[in-house]
């Protein structure tokens, strides 16, 4: 979840994790009317510093036949989150991202490439405003897009959520052809062609190769090896599709990827129990044979497990019972898979492991 901070506080934080000493800046901006809904992700703010100046490394991207110039002037709050902090608009039509943590400038320049060739391919998202880098602090301009996060707490709700995944996965498969696994959209110079399972163990820390139930599910997941390499948003979950009456549009692509389209699957399948579970609710039946139903391996839901632990506090990969995840990681039964992902996502929230 986004860290809230504000006023002094948020300054001092910033200051603290390499924020920097950010000024206002002008760009081009569009003239679009679009609102972003009140109870999206994005109205939860705090105050950060401003972004860089217009005399960093930059570089504008018209996206609209209709562009005026303007200044733009950006909100003195913000969403905090460990790897970026995104704000708005004095007007409400753009939203800045400034990208920290791992690899921040791969991530940014893996975000706009997909988001670039998702509307070439006709899929709804943001349009790309600028892209620009202060120091070692890159971030990026989008377009606001219209719609709201539809909580997803009932049987409907997972149902026409798993729509939308649909609906996004399947466009996104029609475009591949000819992948190679790995990071990104592109693949990059110098970069080491590799199969699917090494591409997903490769997300993992090498301290993962240190606990019991290591050796099991890296055998296991040979059982994607070889799958179809996909184009993936690789962050799926429902705060990350705003949704109208008529459609719904994806954010947040920088984690973007290569892979087996199971990778995707996992996203989805594990955010909806945690989010599930972490609220305080109970996991319906019917909810897990939604989930299901996107036919997950066992392997690839074990992995999901562990590469959210690992990103947790130091020690939190060492709450997970070994044998419960080789169980998880050995089943072929879907149903089961989810059944025995939720015991293990109980069993860690109750052990302290922060969502």
């Amino acid at each position: 979840m986004p860290k809230v901070l504000g006023g002094a506080q948020v300054m001092k934080t910033a200051r603290r994790e390499g924020e920097g000493d950010l000024r206002r800046m002008q760009v081009q901006g569009p003239s679009s009317s679009s609102q972003q809904k009140p109870n999206s992700p994005m109205s939860r703010r705090a105050d950060v510093p401003d972004p860089a100046p217009a005399s960093a490394r930059c570089s504008s991207r018209r996206t609209e036949a209709d562009w005026d110039m303007r200044g733009l002037e950006w909100s003195t709050e913000a969403v905090v989150k460990p790897f970026s902090v995104t704000r708005w608009s004095i007007d409400r039509h753009s939203i800045l991202k400034i990208y920290r943590g791992i690899e921040p400038h791969r991530r940014q320049l893996g975000e706009a490439e997909a988001l670039q060739l998702a509307t070439r391919w006709g899929i709804a998202v943001p349009k790309v405003i600028a892209t620009c880098a202060h120091v070692d602090e890159p971030w990026s301009i989008f377009s606001v897009v219209p719609g709201s996060v539809r909580p997803v707490r009932t049987d409907q709700d997972v149902e026409r959520y798993l729509r939308h995944v649909r609906n996004l996965t399947a466009r996104l498969e029609a475009q591949a052809v000819g992948l190679t696994p790995g990071i990104g959209w592109s693949q990059r110079g110098g970069e080491i062609a590799s199969g699917n399972r090494r591409f997903m163990v490769d997300q993992l820390a090498d301290r993962c190769r240190t606990y019991p139930w290591w050796s099991t599910l890296h055998a296991r997941l040979s059982i994607v090896e070889a799958d179809p390499i996909v184009y993936l948003h690789g962050d799926l979950k429902a705060e990350h599709f705003l949704v109208t009456d008529n459609e719904a549009h994806a954010v947040d692509w920088e984690a973007c990827s290569r892979g087996p389209a199971a990778c995707d699957s996992a996203d989805v399948a594990f955010h909806v129990l945690r989010d599930l579970l972490y609220d305080g609710h109970v996991v319906q039946p019917m909810t897990v044979t939604l989930l299901s139903r996107l036919g997950t391996p066992g392997a690839v839901l074990a992995w999901r497990l562990i590469r959210w632990a690992d990103r947790r506090r130091a020690g939190d990969l060492a709450l997970i019972p070994s044998r419960d995840l080789d169980e998880l990681s050995l089943e072929m039964n879907p149903v089961t898979a989810c059944q025995r992902l939720t015991q293990l996502i109980a069993t860690l929230r109750a052990r302290g492991v922060p969502r």
